[in-house]
């Protein structure tokens, strides 16, 4: 019976992630679970995917320039929900714009 657990090599791992391969080398060494299987008749070196994506998550709610996104983008949309933009208003007169320039 086939697992059901996705795995993926560090390749695939590596743009699943939008990191380089080295990231995901250097993420092994600190820990990360990763196991061997075979695939075309080759020993290559896997991780779950959930396991993966837990890592992924814990790094960028931890990378300072991503902190700094997310503050600037809440800052932003509490600035827009304080202050709405006001309504268009009329114009009083109905003479187009320029036209008392002449």
């Amino acid at each position: 019976m086939p697992s059901l657990v996705k795995t993926l090599t560090y390749r695939q791992a590596a743009a699943r992630t939008r990191r380089s391969i080295r990231t995901i080398n250097r993420w092994r060494k600190r820990g990360m679970p990763m196991t061997w299987e075979l695939r075309g008749g080759q020993r290559v070196r896997v991780v779950e995917e959930r396991i993966l994506l837990a890592w992924w998550r814990d790094r960028m709610t931890a990378d300072p320039v991503h902190q700094i996104r997310l503050r600037r983008a809440l800052a932003a949309q509490a600035a827009q929900d304080d202050d709405p933009s006001p309504a268009p208003t009329e114009r009083r007169s109905g003479t187009p714009r320029g036209a008392h320039d002449r």
